[in-house]
């Protein structure tokens, strides 16, 4: 199966990549991506939970760009330790990571760039950002509700996306939007669904982000580990990407 085409394909440079989740959903998509991207490749991929590797006895333990990490908790603490050996940067796109992992990270953002990142679709990117306007000009008015379904094998919930909207949401009205409030369901093959509600006297406005296949994520990884590579040390979230975004759209 060819990935769809895409004009991110233009942009894609060459990149040495370790994959690590390469056996997950995420990662065969990813490996695919890298390969059929004509620069990007796959120097190092790794099921998660794999010994991690000895630089003394592995000649590819630091023979990459950049770590890309799409698999579990424990996984995640592993991609840390690899990309600290290599001194290179970190793109998390692993969900439901714990508070102490999180802590890890930070840390580690004193020596190398990480950046997490729960949705690697540019329109869930845009998304967030209408979400926070309109809270902005609705919050008054409007009552706002959120809701994300995904496939029955996700084990988070709510999903890192509909964390990342509602934190959207708080930005743009103000307040912490209440996380017991967000609506998930769990069914069938949906690769993931997310609804942001605003429901005011009269009328409703409804912003929706569909994804029809993973392959959007892949590429959507891809762009931002080459953008994570350029980055000096430091703690990142998908809005210092998206700044730069905007700012080249102007």
């Amino acid at each position: 199966m060819m990935l769809a085409k895409s004009n991110l394909t233009c942009q894609i440079i060459p990149l040495r990549v370790c994959l690590n989740g390469a056996s997950g959903r995420m990662g065969q998509r990813i490996d695919r991506a890298c390969f059929e991207s004509n620069g990007t490749a796959i120097v190092t991929a790794r099921n998660s939970l794999d010994a991690p590797l000895d630089a003394t006895h592995d000649a590819t333990a630091s023979n990459f760009d950049v770590v890309i990490d799409f698999s579990s908790d424990a996984g995640t603490q592993i991609a840390i330790n690899l990309a600290l050996r290599a001194r290179c940067p970190l793109l998390i796109g692993t969900t439901g990571i714990t508070d102490s992992t999180r802590e890890v990270l930070r840390s580690s953002s004193a020596q190398i760039p990480v950046l997490i990142a729960p949705n690697t679709s540019i329109g869930v990117a845009v998304m967030r950002h209408l979400a926070k306007e309109a809270a902005r000009l609705l919050a008054e008015d409007f009552q706002i509700s959120i809701s994300e379904v995904h496939h029955t094998q996700k084990r988070d919930q709510p999903s890192g996306t509909a964390l990342a909207l509602a934190d959207s949401v708080a930005k743009g009205q103000g307040t912490l939007f209440p996380l017991n409030e967000i609506k998930s369901i769990r069914e069938g093959d949906v690769i993931g669904d997310h609804e942001v509600v605003f429901a005011g006297p009269g009328e409703v406005l409804t912003l929706r982000h569909h994804a029809k296949d993973r392959d959007l994520f892949a590429l959507g990884a891809i762009r931002l580990a080459i953008w994570i590579a350029k980055q000096p040390p430091g703690m990142y979230g998908l809005d210092d990407w998206f700044s730069q975004f905007m700012k080249a759209k102007q």
